[in-house]
């Protein structure tokens, strides 16, 4: 049955007809995939509100992994196509057509198949719920569109209303009433779309019409059976326009196909040439392997994308962890050694020392990313996301803390009111019935000198005997609350210093209202508040650390450093050994040359972000040249020594 909702739509909507244009739908779309795929530019359009959003979606999912990681601590994770139709929420009404709506809608899609590297399919646009909101809201808008049209018409020619948009219809004469015509007047200009349904069906849409008018039904009954004669032609609408809707998804896929990343193949045509070395020509192995590396650092800086080469990143990342970690369990092994001098020992354990440094160290200090920077950030919706993640949701981490806190303070009070109000006044009671005392009043207690005589012994020995293990049971318990309650201060002042050292005063402002709304929420949190408000008092970061992975080319500098130690340590001819020492002095090069602006990735998945006024951290350049000369040092003074004995 139509909604109340329908009366707004009329108002808003006099006009519509059920053909999307696809082709406009199509130029739409690829215009949106255009701007994207040049970048950012002030001539975008009406994406701009989009790029200052997906800037803010990079910002908010990079503030969140420096505040509290990117782990999500429910059963059902936020992902980025959530993220996604927030975003399509809020800049809606920059589209007024249906075809701009749904090419927009498929457009995030498209963005985020791009930012996952996958590919774009039928699911993952049905799934995005931009774009399932916006079908579903046009289809219901549209069905109560023509339900409000067929209807006008049929009780035009029920004579109920002297008016319609299409009077080409027969007219019958009923004594037929309906409580409400506001659900059957449309207010539009006549619809050709809807014209054309009821001149193709008029004689079977004549003849129904013609039995409600002898059926005699008024009322609730008349608005019934008119709403069921109209759905009759409504399916067909419904149906024509799902069809348009399958025709649309086609074009986005058609048209945003950027072909399947075929790249991984080259990681099987290398094992078959390795493997056809092997038994055909072993002795030349090494310069096959040599000439592989080779394409693959040309591979790697002029094609490789961290974000969306998930495949090549898979690989790499697998080598590397696998590598580095065999590589430091020989370094650190070799440095305790018997038969290894001294000398050795201490490269050794440089070199395992130097590289661990290596991995956690930054290797860039950024000032635009800092949140003060980006007040564009705090006009975003999210910033609101954050301010949940790190305090308002139940299950952020600052949220789960007080709600602990609270918990154990209130076990407390209830263990100590139980004590003093029940077991300790139950302890005074038995004395006094026993006669061991005759009276308590206040702090003054008098004895009974019968009950304190030795055959009382069981009454005034025997009650403080239990009273004592109560005692012992609730100080016990006291204890393990107060190491609970101290466990989640400390807990949740490391929390908050995490999330204030990244924040900026506004930021910081809000954080501080959300948390004291969760701990006024009880009076047993009053006397903690002042030790609480000192965990507030943090100094915030002045710059950010960007380690090498963090970035798009510190992933790159660092894949570079490490295959080419492995050529380093595997192959035995000079010629091996000194390409590799000299890629590996190259990276120490390439990481402290300033490429502006660098690219940052937030979280995979997400938007990247970039920042333009940072410093390199040149101790990551001298570790990775300490560590290139130590080992030509640790080959050529010692390993080549002990071969030549």
């Amino acid at each position: 049955m139509k909604k109340t909702v329908l009366l707004f739509f009329i108002f808003i909507f006099f006009s519509i007809s059920y053909s999307i244009d696809l082709e406009n739908v199509k130029q739409t779309y690829l215009n949106f995939v255009n701007v994207y795929n040049e970048g950012y530019t002030s001539e975008a359009g009406n994406l701009d509100p989009f790029f200052e959003e997906l800037n803010n979606l990079g910002l908010y999912r990079f503030y969140r992994t420096q505040m509290i990681g990117s782990a999500e601590y429910v059963d059902r994770p936020t992902n980025v196509q959530t993220y996604f139709s927030q975003i399509f929420d809020n800049i809606e009404n920059q589209f007024e057509t249906i075809e701009e709506k749904l090419a927009f809608a498929g457009f995030l899609a498209y963005v985020q198949s791009d930012l996952s590297g996958d590919a774009l399919t039928r699911e993952k646009i049905r799934s995005l719920p931009a774009y399932f909101r916006t079908v579903q809201d046009y289809k219901k808008e549209l069905e109560n569109n023509a339900l409000t049209y067929f209807g006008n018409v049929i009780i035009y020619s029920l004579g109920i209303e002297d008016e319609a948009p299409f009077t080409n219809i027969k007219r019958f004469e009923t004594t037929g009433k309906i409580l409400d015509r506001r659900f059957y007047i449309y207010e539009g200009e006549p619809n050709e779309e809807f014209d054309l349904i009821i001149e193709e069906n008029l004689k079977n849409l004549e003849r129904g019409i013609e039995e409600l008018a002898v059926s005699g039904v008024t009322g609730r009954q008349l608005q019934i059976a008119i709403d069921q004669l109209s759905y009759r032609y409504v399916d067909s609408l419904i149906k024509e326009t799902d069809d348009q809707i399958n025709q649309v998804i086609q074009i986005f896929i058609n048209e945003g196909k950027q072909g399947n990343n075929m790249s991984y193949i080259r990681f099987i045509v290398y094992g078959l040439l390795i493997l056809l070395s092997f038994y055909f020509i072993k002795k030349y192995i090494w310069i096959i392997t040599i000439g592989i590396f080779g394409f693959e650092l040309f591979y790697l800086f002029t094609f490789f994308d961290p974000i969306k080469d998930t495949i090549s990143g898979f690989f790499y990342g697998s080598y590397i962890v696998t590598f580095v970690f065999l590589f430091l369990a020989v370094l650190f092994f070799k440095s305790f050694g018997k038969k290894i001098s001294y000398i050795e020992k201490i490269i050794n354990f440089s070199i395992f020392v130097l590289i661990i440094l290596l991995l956690f160290i930054p290797s860039y200090f950024s000032y635009d990313l800092l949140m003060k920077e980006n007040p564009d950030f705090h006009l975003s919706q999210f910033q609101y996301q954050l301010l949940n993640d790190t305090v308002v949701y139940p299950h952020s981490f600052l949220n789960r803390n007080i709600s602990s806190l609270i918990s154990y303070l209130g076990r407390e009070y209830s263990s100590a009111n139980t004590f003093y109000r029940s077991t300790f006044g139950g302890f005074l009671r038995n004395l006094i019935n026993t006669e061991v005392l005759s009276q308590v009043q206040g702090s003054n207690v008098q004895t009974n000198r019968n009950g304190l005589k030795i055959n009382n012994i069981d009454n005034y020995r025997g009650y403080p005997e239990q009273f004592s293990k109560n005692i012992e049971n609730f100080i016990k318990t006291s204890e393990m609350n107060q190491r609970n309650i101290k466990n989640e201060l400390d807990s949740m002042e490391t929390n908050i210093e995490n999330v204030i050292k990244f924040s900026d005063s506004v930021f910081e402002t809000k954080f501080i209202s959300e948390s004291n709304k969760l701990l006024l929420n009880t009076d047993l949190t009053e006397p903690l508040l002042s030790e609480i408000n000192t965990f507030y008092d943090v100094d915030k970061e002045n710059t950010i650390k960007l380690r090498s992975y963090n970035t798009l080319y510190g992933n790159k500098i660092l894949i570079l450093f490490f295959l080419s130690i492995t050529i380093f340590i595997i192959y035995e001819q000079k010629i091996a050994k000194y390409l590799a020492t000299a890629l590996m002095y190259f990276s120490g090069i390439l990481s402290l040359v300033k490429v502006t602006p660098l690219e940052v990735i937030s979280e995979y998945g997400y938007p990247t972000i970039f920042t333009s006024d940072y410093k390199i951290n040149m101790l990551f350049g001298i570790i990775l040249f300490l560590v290139t000369s130590l080992l030509v040092i640790r080959q050529f003074f010692f390993l080549n020594k002990k071969s030549n004995q």
